[in-house]
């Protein structure tokens, strides 16, 4: 489907000057005996957000890297294309999205084209997603329907884009996108073997190659299904975590005392970390049992990004990006002036993140983290954001 809420003229790309803002209020905090405090290489302004409650699965905000090392970051009001640097490249200007809900999400696809989110209040809210060339021109294809949950691309080629509990999967080839029928779900994730996985009305639903439901696994469930190297499917909800086979079985589930909004993370060694809103970081191994748990100041509302030296970086509610070590101990905090999203890791191992400020951050761990590492390592799996699992 055509966009039902953008005109039919193109767009002007917008050119926005270069933003490296000082901090005042920025700076890591090592506990005695710690290892060193990171550095701050820049930081970024992607526009003020609104100062709104924020926590559900709309809040996220956190940028896909290109294989370039580019940044491509979402906005207050449009998608920003920034350097390693911290230089921008190109601002694309959303010109209907709304100033109460900023842009979330954003997909690079197996072409190098980007995909983002658009918002628009025209008598209600409404969403969809843009398709972007790499220079930040916009491609023809726009799709609408309702506020985005996700965006998303299976081994096949065809980009997710999920919106209103269903998703309309967009072939891509060289005449462009072409829309193809939906399926249910809020979020999804892909297997090689073609198996989609999505959450639907608090159920894990598994759809094969031809869309039709291969089974249904009931329970409260909410927030990306994430996938292990053994097909194990993990997902989060309201006082639950749960493992499940690829078969569609109960594999162990583990009881919470608040509820899990984000993702889990994957470690290479199968070790799974997840946040909750206890305000704790739990490490599980691959059986269910806690390896240990690591408290902080607020909610936890993000997925957790893993690094090849097993240092876990997480963003809490409470402002700060932590650095844990794969033993449970803090290495360092990093405070920030609002809460702190999904962070990724480039592949010289920088790590970036973006917080409530409406600010980019790039730092740069005092240890060689070796870069992004892990089965399922972030959030949207790997930098692409793709949520494509690896077996």
């Amino acid at each position: 489907m055509k966009s039902g809420f953008r005109s039919a003229a193109s767009f002007t790309l917008l050119a926005c000057g270069l933003a490296i803002l000082a901090s005042c209020h920025s700076s890591a905090t090592p506990p005695a005996s710690a290892t060193p405090a990171p550095t701050k290489k820049w930081e970024f302004s992607t526009g003020a957000l609104r100062p709104l409650p924020r926590g559900d699965f709309f809040d996220d905000q956190s940028p896909a890297i290109g294989s370039d090392g580019t940044l491509y970051v979402p906005g207050n009001s449009g998608l920003y294309a920034v350097r390693p640097d911290g230089i921008q490249k190109w601002f694309y200007h959303a010109p209907y999205q709304s100033p109460a809900f900023p842009m979330r999400f954003v997909l690079i696809d197996d072409n190098g084209n980007i995909w983002c989110d658009e918002t628009a209040e025209v008598g209600r809210v409404v969403g969809g997603a843009i398709e972007l060339n790499p220079d930040g021109t916009e491609k023809p294809f726009a799709i609408s329907r309702e506020r985005v949950s996700q965006l998303s691309e299976a081994y096949d080629g065809t980009v997710y884009v999920a919106m209103g509990g269903a998703a309309v999967p967009v072939h891509i080839d060289e005449k462009g996108a072409e829309p193809s029928t939906s399926v249910g779900g809020y979020f999804f994730s892909f297997a090689q073997d073609g198996t989609t996985y999505s959450v639907l009305s608090h159920q894990l639903v598994a759809y094969g190659h031809d869309h039709n439901t291969k089974w249904t696994q009931a329970g409260d469930a909410g927030g990306e299904p994430v996938l292990g190297s053994d097909g194990t499917i993990y997902v989060g909800g309201n006082g639950v975590f749960t493992a499940v086979n690829p078969d569609g079985t109960g594999k162990w589930s583990f009881s919470l005392q608040g509820h899990m909004i984000a993702s889990p993370a994957i470690a290479t060694d199968g070790t799974v970390y997840f946040g909750s809103e206890d305000s704790n970081l739990y490490a599980l191994d691959s059986n269910g049992r806690v390896k240990w748990k690591f408290a902080t100041a607020g909610p936890i509302k993000s997925t957790p990004a893993l690094a090849k030296n097993g240092t876990v970086y997480l963003g809490g509610a409470d402002h700060n990006l932590y650095a844990i070590g794969s033993d449970g101990k803090l290495k360092w905090k990093f405070a920030t002036g609002g809460q702190v999203f999904s962070p990724a890791i480039g592949d010289d191992g920088t790590i970036y993140f973006q917080n409530g400020e409406g600010k980019l951050f790039a730092i740069q761990d005092a240890e060689n983290n070796g870069g992004l590492d892990g089965q399922w390592p972030k959030r949207g799996a790997g930098s692409r954001n793709t949520a494509r699992g690896v077996r």
